[in-house]
């Protein structure tokens, strides 16, 4: 991995720009010094980075001539490293995450499938020829039916057909990968057990998906949810996760002091920011509720083409600021964490 331009190592999550898709280079971008900065490597060109975890990226790397098939491997930018997986069709949707040990090292990726009749989960391991399957079951799941005085109306609850299941965002806890459906069912699945949890949270984070954007956000051992209306500009709901019950509860004011939130559908962060409550994203305000940022969907066809840059949602004052000068025409956007690309080792 190459750099150019090297700046004082950064806290806060930084900015990976994909101008063009067949290049080499990705521009990195430091929200904490406004600086920007050319990275290169041999593993850019046509791909898609899909998931960081322990300094190590997911790539997805479309194979000209005809892209219909991409490679899968992990990549230590530090180090050079790279681990192979099992290729995919370049017509396989979903999100990826992977889960690395205590040693650094990269065990299990797991794509989850965005748009399923069923919650389906594809596991591999670095090494393996073939992607694995898993489906959930109705047997998997550790929800009783509601109660009901009839074991007609039981056995039609058992017995009903389940509407698609459309993920609108995953979070990586541990081994867990804690799904959130665009209906807001949570569906949570152990990457190392192969093993399901589902549920439908009593309490609701907002009207509903179609009015709300969503994200998650694994944090300091949590799994915590922003919401924000498609209509406004700066109004932000923050609620967290209890593993056990699988049910949301409001964020007290004060777990937001010193803390910005760095949002992008696949991975968000959260960061120590001191004396800042912030948000940052990839689309401003007139750009909320639009479809810009939905059609970047990992594994579909390259060349989407739409101007970014990054915004910055004040909590305490209701301002947006935009971060970077002028803005970039970029084909896709990630916020990676600032120590994957701290070494200038060369691949």
């Amino acid at each position: 991995m190459n750099e150019s331009d090297s700046s004082e190592e950064s806290k806060l999550p930084m900015a990976l720009f994909t101008v063009e898709h067949s290049s080499k280079k990705r521009l990195l971008f430091d929200v904490s010094s406004r600086k920007l900065r050319g990275v290169s490597s041999s593993a850019f060109p046509y791909a898609t980075c899909a998931f960081e975890n322990g300094g190590w990226l997911l790539i997805l790397q479309q194979k000209p001539p005809d892209f219909k098939q991409q490679a899968v491997f992990l990549v230590h930018p530090s180090t050079a490293r790279q681990l192979d997986l099992p290729p995919l069709s370049s017509s396989n949707d979903g999100l990826f995450v992977f889960y690395v040990n205590s040693h650094g090292a990269p065990l299990v990726v797991a794509r989850i499938e965005t748009l399923s009749f069923v919650p389906t989960v594809h596991i591999a391991c670095p090494g393996d020829v073939y992607w694995s399957v898993y489906s959930y079951k109705q047997h998997d799941t550790d929800v009783d039916p509601p109660a009901c005085t009839s074991r007609a109306a039981q056995s039609g609850f058992l017995g009903k057909i389940p509407e698609p299941v459309s993920i609108a965002d995953v979070a990586l806890l541990g081994t867990q990968a804690v799904c959130l459906d665009a209906n807001g069912e949570i569906i949570v699945f152990d990457i190392t057990e192969m093993t399901w949890r589902r549920r439908m949270p009593v309490v609701s984070p907002d009207s509903g998906f179609r009015q709300y954007t969503r994200s998650l956000v694994a944090a300091d051992g949590e799994v915590l949810l922003v919401s924000r209306p498609r209509t406004m500009e700066n109004t932000f709901r923050f609620f967290k996760l209890d593993m056990e019950e699988l049910e949301w509860s409001p964020l007290e004011r004060r777990e937001l002091d010193d803390a910005s939130w760095f949002l992008c559908k696949g991975q968000s962060f959260r960061a120590k920011e001191a004396g800042k409550r912030r948000v940052y994203t990839f689309d401003g305000p007139e750009q909320c509720g639009s479809k810009a940022e939905a059609s970047v969907v990992v594994g579909r066809s390259l060349g989407l083409n739409s101007v970014a840059n990054v915004y910055a949602y004040d909590l305490d004052d209701g301002s947006v600021e935009m971060v970077i000068p002028e803005s970039i025409v970029k084909e896709e956007s990630h916020w990676v964490r600032p120590n994957v690309f701290a070494s200038t080792s060369a691949t």
